[in-house]
């Protein structure tokens, strides 16, 4: 049998038309394919001797990657790692609880200690939302025959026919 012929890279050359940087870790060349007439690709064109006066900076929208500085705006309108426009349904902060009803009290109070007026404040509060939870409390999709049902599903579920 005869000996294959040796790889670029085993020779100590980048592949034709191939990134000329040594990657030390993982002992071969850049595989990324050049610009006509460069010997670097766009992340290692800093190696080169006729890039030094254009100066590349991290990338903003991802650090992965780098960018020529005199290129950034043109750069951020079609980096791929730009922030994805929101969806219709979405809206900041909707799970997050009213904005006036954030403060949280340093320490439990006991009820024997609030005055007359906070404890009624307190009742008018409990009622409220006793009401508006009535109707789910009673519903009995959410009680215990439900969980049962459940847990009967998910059994049936597993079971292969």
């Amino acid at each position: 049998m005869a000996a294959s012929a040796p790889t670029p890279h085993a020779t100590g050359f980048p592949a034709e038309g191939r990134c000329g940087y040594y990657v030390e870790k993982k002992k071969r060349f850049c595989r990324m394919v050049v610009a006509a007439g460069k010997r670097f690709c766009g992340e290692h064109a800093g190696a080169a001797e006729e890039e030094n006066a254009r100066k590349r900076i991290l990338c903003p929208l991802d650090p992965k990657h780098t960018v020529y500085e005199d290129q950034l705006a043109k750069h951020l309108k079609k980096c791929n790692s730009r922030e994805k426009p929101k969806p219709d349904f979405f809206i900041q902060d909707i799970n997050a609880g009213l904005k006036d009803e954030t403060e949280i009290p340093e320490q439990l109070v006991p009820v024997s200690s609030l005055s007359e007026e906070q404890l009624e404040n307190l009742i008018k509060k409990l009622r409220k939302a006793s009401e508006a939870l009535h109707d789910a409390l009673n519903d009995p999709k959410n009680g215990d025959s439900a969980t049962k049902h459940l847990k009967q599903q998910v059994c049936l579920g597993d079971r292969n026919y």
